[in-house]
Formats: C-alpha cells, sequence, structure tokens
C-alpha cells in the first residue's frame, strides 16, 4: 500500500562525476533522466519502464558536520549515492527493485547498488493509557534510578567519561546542556529553503527527554544531536525527505563516515554509542509491504539498505546501537500504529528487530509492564531476529525535582539502557576493541532481572537491565 506521497522507493546509484555534479544542484529532473539512461542500458533494457517514476530526493549530502572542535565541515566521500523515487503505480515500483536486484546479483558492480522501499519513522515518544492513573503514582528518577541499580555505576567511578553518545531524534538543546557535555552533531541542509541547525531544538524536545536520561546515568559523556525527526517542516514531500528510511540510512552513513575519521585522535578516540527512539508505526506508508519492515528485500540477495547501514555500524564498525522497540503494545498502542501493525509479531519493525542491535521494551519503575511498549516475537525472518526486545527499563517516571516533566514512552526506556551501557564503556577495559557490542548485548541479556519467567518473553525480553549485574556480568 502507497503512503498518501505516493508509491515511493530509494537506490544507491554508483557514483560518477556526472552524477555528483547533477546531485550537487538536486536537480531532481536530471536524476530522473541520468536513472532513465542507466535502465535503458545494457544488463538493464528495462525501457518499459521510462516515464514511469521520477526522482524527487537525493538525501546523502543533506546532514553536514558540525563538530566541536573538528575541522570536519562537509559531507563524506561516498561511493554511492542515495535517489528517492516515486513511481505511477506499485508494477513499476516492482518492476525496478526485481532488475536491480537481478542485475546486481549477476554483477556486484553494476551502476545501482541497492534498493529498498522507503517509509516515514516516528519518535516512541508516550502515550496516556486510558485506566493507568496519574503518572506520578509510577515513581520519579530516583525510582527509575534504584531499579536498575544505577548507584553502582557512581561507586565504581562510571560516569560515561571519553564516551561519545550520538542522539538520532527531534533534536536537542544546546542552551540547555552543559558545554563539557556538548558535541555538536549533524546539520541538515535537504529543505528547499530551509534547514535545521544541532542544538536548536527547543528545551522540551522529544530528544531533549532522551538527553536527561543519558546524562543522568552517564554525566561526564559527550552529546552529539542528529535532528531526524522534527517537527513536520513545509510540505509532505519535504517531511517525507528527512523522516525517512532513505534519509536515516544517509545518516547512519555520514556518521560512520565521520565517527571513523574522528576516533584516530583525541577527543574522539572513546567508544561510540547510538541511540535511536524512534520505530515504525504504521505500515501502510510502505511499498511494497514488507520490504523493509520484515527485510524482504532479502529474498533477492541483499539487506534492505538501511538495514544494512545499521549492521554495518554494529558488525564492522565495533558500536553499540540502541533501538526502542517501539510504542504498539496490543492492550494500550499509540493511535498512530496501524491497525494490523500491533502486539506480538506485529509491532517491532526493520531496523529495530535486527539482532545485533539493542532493542528496549518499557515497563515502570516498580518493573510493571505497560501495555503500550510493542512485543515480541519479533518478526524472525530474513535475518530479523525473534527475541525481541532484548530487554526492558524504567519509562512513566516524573523528575525527582519536578514532578510535571514526565518520562515516557519506550523513547525514555531506550534512553536508560543508553545511559547504562554509556556509563559502562567508560571503564577503559570496557571500551568496544575489548568488549564488542555483542558481548556488551549479551552481558546486559545475562544480567538483565526476571520478573517474568526465568527465560526470554514477548513483554520485557529477557528482563530489566541491571547496572549493578551487568558490571558482574562484564570481563
Amino acid at each position: 500500500m502507497a503512503n498518501d506521497a505516493g508509491y515511493r522507493l530509494y537506490a544507491m546509484l554508483k557514483s560518477t562525476p556526472e552524477l555528483e555534479l547533477i546531485y550537487k544542484a538536486k536537480d531532481f529532473a536530471k536524476l530522473t533522466d541520468y536513472t532513465a539512461r542507466i535502465l535503458k542500458s545494457s544488463p538493464y533494457s528495462a525501457e518499459g519502464l521510462i516515464s514511469r517514476f521520477k526522482a524527487v530526493g537525493a538525501p546523502s549530502w543533506d546532514w553536514k558536520a558540525a563538530f566541536v572542535g573538528s575541522d570536519i565541515d562537509d559531507a563524506p566521500p561516498f561511493d554511492e549515492l542515495s535517489i528517492v523515487y516515486r513511481f505511477d503505480d506499485a508494477n513499476s515500483q516492482e518492476q525496478f527493485l526485481d532488475i536491480s536486484q537481478k542485475v546486481r546479483m549477476a554483477e556486484p558492480t553494476a551502476d545501482i547498488r541497492g534498493a529498498g522501499a522507503e517509509i516515514s519513522v516516528g519518535s516512541t515518544d508516550g502515550h496516556w493509557c486510558p485506566g493507568q492513573g496519574r503518572s506520578a503514582t509510577f515513581g520519579n528518577r530516583s525510582d527509575a534510578r534504584r531499579t536498575v541499580n544505577a548507584n553502582s555505576l557512581v561507586q565504581g567511578g562510571l560516569d560515561g567519561e571519553n564516551v561519545n553518545v550520538v542522539i538520532i531524534d527531534q533534536g536537542l538543546c544546546k542552551a540547555a546542556i552543559d558545554v563539557k557535555n556538548w558535541g555538536g552533531g549533524l546539520n541538515w541542509s535537504g529543505g528547499v529553503g530551509s534547514s535545521i541547525t544541532v542544538g536548536s531544538a527547543a528545551r522540551t524536545s522529544h530528544g531533549m527527554m532522551i538527553a536527561r536520561s543519558v546524562l543522568d546515568l552517564a554525566p561526564a559523556a559527550k552529546l552529539y544531536d542528529v535532528p531526524l525527526i522534527p517537527d513536520r517542516i513545509g510540505s509532505i514531500d519535504e517531511f517525507l525527505r528527512i523522516s525517512s528510511a532513505s534519509s536515516a540510512q544517509a545518516v547512519f552513513k555520514t556518521i560512520l563516515a565521520h565517527i571513523d575519521t574522528l576516533r584516530t585522535t583525541p577527543p574522539w578516540t572513546g567508544p561510540w554509542l547510538l541511540v535511536n527512539a524512534w520505530a515504525i508505526y504504521d505500515r501502510a506508508t510502505e511499498s511494497p509491504l514488507g520490504n523493509y519492515t520484515e527485510n524482504s528485500a532479502l529474498a533477492h540477495g541483499f539487506d534492505h539498505p538501511l538495514i544494512q547501514e545499521v549492521k554495518t555500524a554494529v558488525t564492522d564498525k565495533n558500536i553499540d546501537v540502541i533501538f526502542a522497540a517501539g510504542n504498539c503494545g496490543e492492550f494500550c498502542a499509540s493511535r498512530r500504529c496501524g491497525g494490523q501493525d500491533r502486539g506480538p509479531k506485529h509491532s517491532i519493525w526493520g531496523a529495530n528487530g535486527i539482532g545485533e542491535v539493542i532493542t528496549t521494551g518499557a515497563v515502570r519503575a516498580d518493573t510493571t509492564w505497560v501495555g503500550y511498549s510493542s512485543q515480541g516475537p519479533g518478526v524472525g525472518v530474513h535475518t530479523l531476529a525473534q527475541q525481541k526486545p532484548d530487554l526492558s527499563a524504567p519509562s512513566d517516571f516524573c523528575e525527582t525535582t519536578d514532578a510535571a516533566v514526565r518520562n515516557s514512552g519506550t523513547s525514555t526506556s531506550c534512553a536508560v539502557v543508553a545511559g547504562v551501557v554509556a556509563a559502562l564503556r567508560s571503564k577503559p577495559a570496557w571500551y568496544q576493541m575489548h568488549v564488542t557490542p555483542e558481548m556488551m548485548r549479551q552481558a546486559l541479556i545475562a544480567s538483565a532481572r526476571k520478573t517474568i519467567g526465568q527465560g526470554w518473553n514477548g513483554r520485557t525480553g529477557y528482563g530489566v537491565v541491571d547496572a549493578s549485574a551487568a558490571m558482574a556480568e562484564l570481563p
């Protein structure tokens, strides 16, 4: 089913001097013609597709480096560039995917290096559930800290020193973050007459809710802002250019390239984390259905491009990647969730369900599962894991110093786990060259506090994150 902007997908095209010139100018008509020439040529020979699609996005160079203390000021060079297309109909879209993947299987260096469905993403912020009572009854931050045994981090001198935390979210407020914790980030400049500067979000932004929990548990960590999901701007076309799978992939590709450069020199040589409190809510925005959410692109021999990029972050770049499970649990799903996109096996999709990432569900500060938290089992096909979420963490608690400031959704749980990981990573023996992301994930799983049975369950995963037990579990 197509979204309200038509049948969309994006493809990775081999970078050439001609393509780079057109791409830099964001000349979508010429990008359409350039792609048409590829499709006309051998081995594609797909003349029937000509005039049935047009380019509508070019996100690869939309994200510009703005790291404090670094002279990096531009997007890194890429050997492939992403182009978003809108098709006239589903058949044309399917034909493009089919021919591009078949050629790639036969000729890995062909002009079209990969393709996948475009889909919009949304932040996993909380919402009100009928009958859940006042959020204050679920406790405050002090209660949440006790639940995860946060004091053991303090006693162990683990405060996030030298740890770099990238928050891919709605944006951060630089004025509300101590200078010692501010690292800059990536500016977005992909809009027509609009852009988003790092640190320009409101103090009350969803991203700042994430930052609060990270810094509470890892107060010396350095934060980096990537505003992937801002408040809606301009037209639906412009909104989809930033809050979408293609833009998320561009973010991952860009930040990974910059991390490669940064981590070779101080002060960036420490561990890196990528925090993603966003998810898929409604698969009506995906065409073909399942191409990203179930990674059915793999049926053609290759992962969906975004899923492949996230896997690369963990397995090739040795970076911890933490995702929220989502807010589409069967008992109190967000109203944004699709009618068929709720509950067990129908609420943890795409990159959120990759086996390599840490996927977090939500419990209250008293460890009671909350009904909106997306449930496993996961999809369990095409390399997406079945035992998701991995674990859970507190959410729906207010600040100890201000009962009106609430932390909610699986976003908060994701941030709490990220804070615990950032704090643990500040011990040099537990840097990523010694303790890999998979070793860290397994340590958190093995040490999680059991609240529902002794094994894995679809609500809380392997249990509630326990910082003290994790410290004992790590080598």
